[in-house]
């Protein structure tokens, strides 16, 4: 294999997180959920943009501008939903500023309601945003979109001529081309079940959440906490870290019917958080069914070819979903909860669908990528092909780079 077959954009570097938590297993929880970006969900898009994209390098966002000038000529920026009133970008626009490379940004999302009324944007992240436009490296859109929505609520902010939508890149990690029909035949009445859970905030989803706990106890299954630093100290078995308050209200979101004694031997049974993508892959195969309102939870579920669903509540998951024909079932027609025989009654998927689908979204990625100078080691393996370069290993090992 050539060298610039590992290495095809090295002008480029990654401007985010890294892909795992090297030696997770010796850091306490705080240092891991850091390192993570504080949702151990963004791991699956940085590993997913760091192997399709061959980049060998990488710098956080907190890195002083001469190590970020330092890295290369093109930062390619993981986003999240960093757009809404949740958030003001000021300060990482001002450090940005600072700095020379190009940028390409890759799944930008808009945070607002189920609604998906127009939130209102701080002046700080307009600022972020006209940096972003402005550090194209050309004349393509430099700026790629979850969904719909967050592409026109960036256009009402005139910011309509640098971005496309393309959904998530986790949505490539894969290569197989008819992966959702391979997702289709795999479908059985299941039997064994995981949930991705959500965060024990989320009071209104608690009937929800509570109720796919008790299936996954019940058939053996798992909960898998990515945010936030309480439910994942729970799932690494570290809920003695846990202040009893929390303890308790996180009792109260999975699992209200156990006294705190039986709820920490519930967790210790049945929660766990991963630092890793492809262990947590590799752990969601033993599964029939991956369930939850965590939308990269059930990424990496379907591009391990389990099937899954999401449940939306807000713009964040709803869009992606629909751009990406992932199954779902809004959080509002299930708002009181469901039930083992319910499950069957939730699955809709189209294999067929999510393939064409699939493909059309790898090609407009492939395009987007090529229109900011960037290659890609291959998003979907060709029918009949080998696939070696399909989830765009970066050696043949498939092991990361020193940094």
């Amino acid at each position: 294999m050539r060298s610039d077959e590992l290495n095809p954009n090295p002008q480029a570097f990654l401007y985010g997180i890294a892909a795992s938590v090297r030696d997770s297993a010796l850091l306490d929880t705080a240092q891991c959920f850091r390192r993570v970006g504080e949702n151990t969900g963004n791991l699956a898009f940085h590993y997913a943009i760091r192997r399709q994209l061959g980049l060998r390098r990488r710098v956080g966002w907190g890195a002083c501008a001469a190590r970020v000038d330092a890295a290369g000529k093109v930062a390619v920026l993981p986003c999240a939903n960093q757009v809404g009133d949740h958030i003001d970008m000021a300060a990482i626009a001002e450090r940005m500023a600072a700095t020379r490379p190009a940028i390409v940004a890759l799944g930008l999302g808009v945070q607002a309601g189920a609604e998906m009324g127009m939130p209102e944007v701080p002046a700080g992240t307009l600022t972020w945003l006209r940096l972003l436009a402005d550090r194209a490296p050309g004349s393509a859109p430099n700026i790629s979109v979850r969904g719909e929505f967050s592409r026109r609520v960036l256009e009402s902010l005139g910011f309509g001529d640098r971005v496309v939508t393309l959904g998530c890149p986790s949505l490539f990690l894969n290569p197989d081309r008819q992966l959702g029909r391979a997702i289709e035949l795999r479908y059985v009445e299941p039997k064994r079940i995981c949930v991705v859970s959500g965060h024990y905030q989320w009071t209104g989803l608690s009937r929800i959440e509570a109720s796919l706990a008790a299936i996954a106890a019940q058939t053996g299954g798992s909960c898998v906490m990515q945010s936030p630093l309480e439910m994942v100290a729970l799932g690494r078995g570290d809920a003695g870290s846990v202040p009893e308050s929390e303890l308790a209200a996180c009792r109260d979101f999975c699992a209200p019917h156990l006294d705190i004694e039986q709820f920490r031997e519930w967790c210790s049974r049945h929660a766990l958080s991963f630092f890793d993508v492809c262990a947590w892959m590799e752990h969601f195969r033993r599964y029939d069914l991956v369930i939850g309102t965590r939308i990269h939870g059930v990424m990496l579920a379907l591009q391990a070819g389990i099937p899954a669903i999401c449940i939306p509540h807000d713009s964040r998951t709803l869009e992606l979903c629909e751009v990406m024909r992932v199954p779902y079932v809004p959080a509002d027609q299930i708002i009181d909860g469901v039930s083992r025989t319910q499950l069957s009654s939730l699955w809709r998927f189209d294999g067929a669908m999510f393939d064409r689908n699939r493909a059309e979204l790898a090609q407009r990625y492939r395009d987007f990528l090529h229109g900011n100078g960037l290659s890609d080691l291959g998003l979907l393996r060709q029918e009949g092909g080998r696939g070696e370069l399909g989830v765009a290993g970066l050696g043949k090992s498939g092991s990361e780079p020193a940094e």
